[in-house]
């Protein structure tokens, strides 16, 4: 099965990227913008996970990036569900919100238990994930949850008291179930709750708008959710996805 991942990717104009021009499964033509590299470390971190777990799953998708003018033309015109992007097209239906994107594409690459109670436990550690990018990004996008736009002096102490309190507490509840963990994932085997974690420790060592936050925060502190972050780095999936 072979599904197009249409996404916004961009924010500002990159000379590394490309235009150019591709049809979907029903024939109508969308112009987007594609980097050369898939880039972890981008605009992209609230969809890299959907993109690792379909290549680690071994689902085959088509990944589509829009240029910023195209995706509020198109927002505009309401072609998106909830005026948000990313957005999943298969079988003619466009699935909207990334973790239920990407929960519908671990399904299929077995990275989603089928067991209720296994399910479970991976929306659990998956949430606590949630809830601790969340955070982060209340500092970034305050207006978008109702805040008032924090002064840069007031952001940056908010991103201290996230750096030295909120997170590490939130990470601090997933570190012993990796530590005691055979695989060193969260289950016997790596599932889309592993990828996320794994995509948050990177936004956090990247530091991506979220200056003040110490970008040393999970190797010093927490070896096992470094280790998970070392072992995906090291699939072979992974490697070969950011070596194209």
């Amino acid at each position: 099965r072979r599904c197009d991942i249409t996404i916004l990717a961009i924010f500002f104009p990159f000379p590394s990227r490309h235009a150019r021009a591709d049809l979907h499964a029903d024939g109508q033509s969308d112009f987007f913008f594609i980097r050369k590299k898939p880039d972890p470390y981008g605009c992209s971190f609230f969809v890299q996970y959907i993109r690792l777990a379909g290549v680690i799953g071994n689902v085959p998708f088509k990944d589509t990036r829009m240029a910023r003018e195209d995706f509020i033309k198109k927002k505009a015109a309401g072609e998106f569900p909830f005026s948000q992007v990313p957005v999943f097209l298969v079988g003619g239906h466009m699935i909207a919100q990334s973790t239920a994107i990407l929960r519908m594409m671990g399904a299929w690459g077995g990275l989603y238990p089928k067991d209720p109670v296994e399910a479970a436990k991976v929306d659990s550690y998956l949430d606590l994930v949630e809830e601790a990018w969340s955070c982060c990004d209340n500092s970034v996008y305050a207006t978008r949850f109702g805040l008032p736009d924090f002064p840069e002096k007031e952001r940056l102490e908010i991103r201290k008291r996230l750096s030295d309190d909120i997170v590490p507490k939130k990470m601090g509840y997933l570190e012993p179930v990796l530590k005691e963990s055979k695989s060193g994932y969260f289950g016997e085997k790596i599932s889309i709750a592993d990828i996320k974690l794994y995509c948050f420790a990177k936004k956090l060592a990247k530091g991506w708008k979220l200056d003040g936050m110490d970008t040393n925060l999970i190797k010093k502190k927490f070896p096992s959710i470094q280790n998970l972050v070392d072992q995906i780095d090291n699939l072979d999936a992974v490697r070969k996805y950011y070596k194209k």
